[in-house]
């Protein structure tokens, strides 16, 4: 641990969340300084430096946006995360309005996402993926071919955005080192798939479940493409409102297309972006997909040889998992980006339909882990490995490598136990995997029948629930309001 280590304050009345988060945050480098409660973390406030201050939103006795008020009312320069389980678009706003992050702790990686591009200086790094060269530990400096820092950036304004630039000579070998994991023929196929993407330079739309690797997928097609030596730019679109997405597309200074191509500002800037991924296209609010539109017609032009000088030579990715041809019916997202969007598509399979990768995916997220971590963890508990094995990963391998990264965290000895595992895992054996499949029941309608089981055997109770169900409560009221709304008249 530095001198220079950012003190970040951590609130949450949720003891074991907030000391596990504590635990990584102190190994990444930061300087944790706990509170349960936000009176508590006040009086902290009063007394120490913060840099940064993350607070959940439910608390006994005040919420994580009046504790987040007054906090900066005490250092207004603070920076400040809004970390919730029972988060809505309401609260989302509110918290924009306060200057603050918003992620919901059933999106976990976003915020660890977020949080690994922070070091302890408070400056965003850019980690390259370099052959036979492992990351530097904790503390030591990384070699300069591993690690590029962006020392003019706002620190605080990463959102989504994650930049990787790639220095090796051979395509395919940088596609390899990204490490898509998995043997069975699904996964073959799609490494294929991703090799003849790399190489056409044209519009790629990635079609999965939450959880999947698409923006993995993504990075791939990139780095085997003859854009590789150029940025990759990853904006999810869910993330912002109308406004702000502008501005991550179109820059700061206007927001406006025609402006940011005469200042060069945003994805024009001189700093070139190679590879566009729009995640969550679908969430694209319609007057932003008249942007985009105009983008791919100058786009186009510039391809076709047009004497206009727009200067846009990127290629747009796109992932989704939904069926935009459904959104097109229902008028959310315009035909004519649609048709010029999927002319290629690429679809990952989820973890269920290929359990045989379960295990090859373990060893590579343990490996990773007790070595970023630095924990004298070498072995995994047979029934763990089959309780794991048995389990249908909803989340899949998102969900997977959350686990792994937690056991390694909690593991007090030198081998992953079953008391290491989410609650879920802890009781019978067969209460971790979701509801047997019904004969021809789609995976909708065996979601639909399972929440409605859980919530009827807990007499209606939405905390416990969620918490059955390892869900937030923010996305269990989601799941029940379409529920409700799908229901006949």
């Amino acid at each position: 641990m530095t001198e220079k280590a950012k003190r970040v304050l951590l609130v949450d009345d949720e003891e074991k969340l907030l000391k596990s988060i504590a635990q990584r945050m102190k190994v990444l480098g930061f300087f944790p300084i706990t509170a349960t409660n936000g009176m508590a973390a006040i009086d902290i406030a009063m007394k120490n430096t913060i840099d940064l201050a993350i607070v959940d939103l439910q608390m006994p006795d005040m919420d994580g946006l009046v504790t987040i008020t007054k906090l900066k009312e005490i250092h207004p320069d603070i920076k400040t995360v809004l970390l919730t389980g029972h988060g809505n678009e309401k609260v989302k706003q509110a918290t924009e309005s306060l200057n603050a992050l918003y992620f919901e702790k059933d999106e976990m990686g976003s915020f660890w996402g977020f949080i690994k591009k922070l070091n302890a200086d408070g400056k965003v790094v850019v980690i390259r993926p370099t052959a036979g060269v492992s990351r530097a530990p904790v503390g030591v400096a990384n070699p300069a071919n591993e690690i590029e820092i962006h020392p003019h950036r706002d620190p605080f304004d990463t959102g989504d955005r994650i930049e990787r630039r790639s220095t090796g000579t051979n395509r395919f070998a940088d596609i390899d080192h990204l490490r898509i994991v998995g043997e069975t023929p699904a996964m073959q196929e799609l490494r294929k798939d991703i090799e003849r993407a790399a190489s056409l330079d044209c519009r790629v739309t990635l079609r999965g479940e939450p959880g999947t690797g698409k923006e993995l997928a993504a990075r791939a097609i990139h780095a085997g493409s003859l854009r590789r030596k150029h940025r990759f730019l990853a904006i999810n679109c869910a993330n912002f409102g109308n406004e702000k997405l502008a501005r991550q597309l179109l820059g700061y200074k206007s927001g406006n297309l025609s402006e940011a191509i005469r200042t060069r500002d945003g994805i024009f800037g001189a700093d070139q972006v190679g590879t566009l991924l729009l995640d969550q296209v679908e969430e694209m609010p319609l007057s932003m997909q008249d942007q985009l539109q105009s983008i791919l017609d100058m786009a186009d032009s510039q391809r076709s040889g047009s004497a206009a000088d727009t200067n846009i030579d990127i290629r747009i990715l796109v992932a989704t998992d939904t069926d935009l041809s459904k959104r097109v019916k229902a008028g959310s997202f315009k035909k004519a980006i649609y048709d010029r969007l999927t002319l290629f598509e690429l679809t990952i399979p989820p973890l269920r339909e290929r359990r045989d990768d379960i295990h090859p995916l373990l060893r590579y997220f343990f490996d990773k882990y007790r070595q970023e971590l630095g924990k004298p963890v070498n072995s995994i508990s047979p029934e763990v490995v089959k309780r794991l094995m048995d389990y249908d990963f909803p989340g899949n391998v998102r969900e997977l490598e959350h686990i792994v990264e937690r056991a390694v965290i909690l593991a007090d000895g030198n081998t992953i136990q079953r008391k290491h595992l989410p609650e879920r895992f802890l009781d019978d054996p067969t209460s971790a995997r979701p509801l047997a499949p019904r004969q021809f029941s789609t995976l909708a309608e065996m979601e639909k029948h399972y929440i409605v089981e859980v919530l009827k055997a807990n007499h209606g109770n939405k905390s416990k629930t969620s918490e059955t169900l390892g869900i937030s409560r923010a996305a269990l009221w989601r799941k029940l309001k379409q529920l409700k709304a799908e229901q006949p008249g």
